[in-house]
């Protein structure tokens, strides 16, 4: 099982002008840094659509995620973007307190049959604190070598900061993401943040909100209707001594899927 401290979507843009108020005291300045992260800022649905918190394998534990994702169309500025079935098992291992490696093999089904996109690694890192209430910090780190049918093939890098808050009942996360090619494509770098708001109803039910943008180069950032922004209503819980996360995901600009059906499913062992 996962567990938080003591176990546990992917070009150069501008900064936008920030809205975000001054505030004052240690809660409000973390939560102002946590919802200003993803302020202000297309492809298909990413094969990995999860935000990242302290959640991490134990040391000497295998967990096996499978993430499932399927969009119902593509937004009107997307006139060539196909919608496949996306599948992609994750198998990860605590290698240490507080880290956890991973290997995923992302997969894309249609019609007419299905194949590889690739390959990718995962290090992540959650520094140690209070699994109870509080701030924590962590990072994840990914190499990618993308081979999705059709389209140019190159290796990927993703560095994804993870800051999170717990308060009472309520989880806040933010990874506010950027992506950059690295060989075999352009070399500028994405900025693709995300966010998560969410409330412990009862047992381990939790229900909330995940936010995906996918911003463009971070120096010259897409015009907000030709980013991908796709807003969903999650469910995270258990059945038996499984972990899943299952969410409805709504694109708000034409250039985000319409309709996005998330799921992923891990088992520790």
């Amino acid at each position: 099982m996962r567990a938080g401290s003591t176990a546990h979507q992917h070009s150069a843009w501008p900064a936008p002008h920030s809205n975000c108020a001054p505030q004052t005291g240690q809660r409000a300045t973390v939560l102002g840094l946590i919802l200003c992260s993803v302020a202000g800022v297309g492809t298909a649905a990413p094969n990995e659509i999860k935000v990242f918190t302290d959640e991490l394998a134990n040391y000497g534990e295998h967990t096996l995620e499978t993430h499932v994702n399927k969009a119902s169309r593509a937004g009107d500025r997307l006139t060539n973007r196909r919608t496949p079935l996306q599948v992609m098992p994750e198998y990860s291992y605590g290698i240490w307190h507080n880290w956890e490696f991973s290997l995923q093999l992302p997969a894309a089904f249609k019609r007419d049959g299905g194949s590889l996109e690739g390959y990718r690694a995962e290090l992540q890192y959650v520094a140690p604190h209070d699994a109870v209430e509080g701030f924590y910090w962590g990072l994840n780190l990914e190499l990618a070598r993308m081979e999705r049918l059709g389209e140019p093939r190159f290796w990927n890098i993703e560095v994804i900061p993870i800051l999170g808050y717990r308060l009472d009942r309520w989880h806040l996360v933010a990874n506010p993401g950027l992506d950059k090619a690295v060989a075999g494509a352009s070399g500028s770098v994405n900025y693709q943040p995300a966010a998560k708001i969410a409330y412990r109803a009862f047992g381990k039910n939790d229900f909330g909100i995940e936010y995906y943008v996918d911003a463009g180069p971070l120096r010259n950032r897409l015009p907000v209707n030709e980013q991908s922004r796709v807003f969903y209503v999650a469910w995270d819980g258990k059945l038996g001594n499984s972990d899943i996360n299952v969410g409805l995901g709504r694109g708000t600009t034409d250039a985000s899927d319409r309709w996005v059906l998330k799921m992923i499913y891990e088992l520790a062992f």
